[in-house]
């Protein structure tokens, strides 16, 4: 496995143990992130930044879950927000959940726990030439 992703991440999620590994897992990669903590803050980073290359959206969080979140930023109809990768992170994937995830207009799904070797191959599909 490779082991370098040129790459900026937006993770979002409630928990701030699942921000800290992520971005152990992630800075050990090189990859950069920024962190929110629920999906009324990754709207306003990713509307105020768009310098972001894919988003970890948590499915369920206070304030705002990752489905509303990935429709609002969805709603922009600037290239943009409609071509930003969005990847879910969620606990479970039933069917009724997997249809949401694509409804809103997520690219792929992560089950957490994560295993790394999944989440890099996922990520590094969107990383920067």
């Amino acid at each position: 496995m490779e082991t370098e992703l040129k790459i900026h991440i937006l993770v979002v999620d409630d928990n701030h143990i699942n921000r800290l590994l992520l971005n152990k897992v992630i800075s050990k990669w090189g990859a950069t992130a920024d962190f929110a903590e629920n999906g009324l803050q990754a709207v306003e980073k990713v509307t105020a930044n768009r310098n972001y290359d894919v988003v970890l959206m948590d499915v369920y969080m206070p304030e705002m879950g990752g489905i509303e979140a990935t429709q609002l930023i969805r709603a922009n109809n600037e290239p943009y927000f409609q071509q930003l990768p969005i990847i879910a992170l969620t606990a479970s994937v039933l069917s009724s959940e997997r249809g949401q995830i694509e409804e809103a207009g997520m690219n792929d799904y992560i089950l957490k726990p994560f295993d790394p070797k999944g989440l890099f191959d996922k990520l590094s599909v969107y990383q920067k030439v």
